[in-house]
Order: structure tokens, then sequence, then C-alpha cells
């Protein structure tokens, strides 16, 4: 009977890699049996079951998929929620910068950008 090896993984998320000036960096997890990307910290791919999860940096690239519109106003600063998918195949629910409600279309160009002190999602910005 094979064994089943689980190994913690840490939350993924938009974080300076070290400088200030350098680029903000988000982790997601590749598949090594199917190939299938996911921006969620699993122990188990969500698409196969394989455990064979290899952590990678995404080129920080995406397009608009949704605007959110939070349940409890209060607690969201103003700020613009979003759901954008990357070029890598993966989802992830994110914060506009710079951006008033309802100004950015679905299907905006955006850019990972510096992480934010008022939010916990990663941060997004339109691309020019």
């Amino acid at each position: 009977m094979p064994t089943l090896t689980l190994t913690a993984v840490a939350p993924l998320a938009a974080a300076p890699t070290g400088d200030e000036e350098s680029a903000p960096v988000l982790r997601y997890h590749r598949c090594g049996w199917c190939g299938s990307a996911t921006g969620r910290a699993a122990l188990l791919c969500p698409i196969c079951g394989s455990s064979e999860l290899e952590e990678q940096a995404s080129a920080g690239s995406g397009i608009v998929h949704r605007l959110l519109t939070p349940r409890h106003r209060q607690y969201t600063d103003g700020e613009t929620i979003c759901l954008v998918v990357l070029e890598e195949g993966f989802t992830v629910q994110a914060s506009l910068d710079d951006a008033l409600p309802g100004t950015v279309p679905e299907g905006t160009r955006v850019r990972l950008a510096p992480p934010a002190p008022h939010t916990h999602l990663p941060v997004f910005r339109a691309c020019a």
C-alpha cells in the first residue's frame, strides 16, 4: 500500500522579495501530475488529488474577471475588490489599487502591485 506524505504549506500571498524597490511576488502551486495551477494553499491538487504540488512564482499579470461587491462596505475602506484571472491559469481575489469603484471594467489587463497596508489581498493595478 503506497504511503501519502503531507507537508505543511504556507498561505500564498503577494509579498515583497526583500527590497522596497523589488517587484512583488505572487506564489501559486502547479501540479506535477496534471499540470493545473491553483492559487490556494493546498496539500492536494484540487483537480486530480495528487500531492505533487510545486510552488512557483507568477508573472503577476492577468485580467479582471469580475468586480465584487463586498457584503459589509465598512470593512473595505473603499477598496475595489475583484477576481483576477492570471496568465498561469488560476484566479485570485484581489484589490485594485488607484481605482474608484466601477471605473475598471471587466476584461481590463492588470499587473501585480506592491502590497498595501489597508488590505490582506494581493493588490493589482490597471495596465496603461
